[in-house]
């Protein structure tokens, strides 16, 4: 009879490990990672913070692609005397003041910006690493090739006061992000990171992007 029949009890499905356990079920020791917990604060920054960002870096490296317009050209240093000391001084001066100290100025608001949020959110190595240094050395090196470019082509390798000076900001702009960039990712970050690995599992992205977790 069908009513006498057993009913053999459903065996429990069964996760494998590469299957990204979700945190739902997960244990407090998956929850509670400092890496997790840094990840599932990215949610948690306010929208403005990441649109400042964005505009802090993106005002910085306009002032580095507006110090390039402020060179004065080799056809302006043409008014040489014989001693050439004319061309020397012309080629010493700025070309457009305004557009000078509008530079500095956006350069200013950049750096100042960045470090705001540098200090805000110093916790969430991943917000900063990805928002700040990144972007920041990334701009830096965008606004010395387009020094030299200028220094380059309309100075024919003649720089200028104004060059060195532009050059020597950038590149020291650049130095102290490619080294926060170094510090971040490579030990502070890692540590975190390889902390986590050891207690939940090495985290792979999967052939799709769907994640996925192998034991250790």
């Amino acid at each position: 009879m069908a009513s006498n029949a057993k009913t053999s009890p459903s065996k429990p499905k069964t996760t494998t490990s590469n299957d990204r356990p979700h945190l739902i079920h997960a244990t407090p020791t998956q929850m509670d990672t400092q890496y997790v917990n840094m990840l599932l604060a990215l949610d948690s920054i306010p929208r403005l913070h990441n649109i400042l960002a964005g505009f802090f870096t993106w005002i910085l490296l306009a002032g580095f692609v507006l110090f390039p317009g402020t060179f004065t050209s080799l056809q302006n240093a043409n008014v040489t005397t014989a001693g050439g000391e004319v061309g020397k001084k012309v080629l010493g001066a700025v070309a457009h003041v305004p557009l000078f100290v509008i530079a500095w100025i956006c350069c200013g608001i950049g750096t100042i910006g960045m470090m705001w949020l540098w200090w805000r959110w110093s916790n969430n190595y991943i917000w900063i690493l990805n928002r700040i240094f990144l972007p920041g050395l990334l701009n830096s090196l965008a606004g010395i090739i387009s020094t030299l470019a200028n220094a380059l082509g309309a100075q024919h390798g003649t720089f200028s006061r104004t060059a060195r000076v532009t050059i020597a900001v950038t590149s020291v702009v650049a130095f102290v992000c490619g080294v926060l960039v170094l510090v971040y990712s490579l030990w502070i970050l890692r540590r975190v990171k390889a902390k986590h690995d050891r207690e939940v599992g090495i985290e792979r992205a999967g052939k799709h992007g769907e994640g996925r977790v192998e034991k250790v």
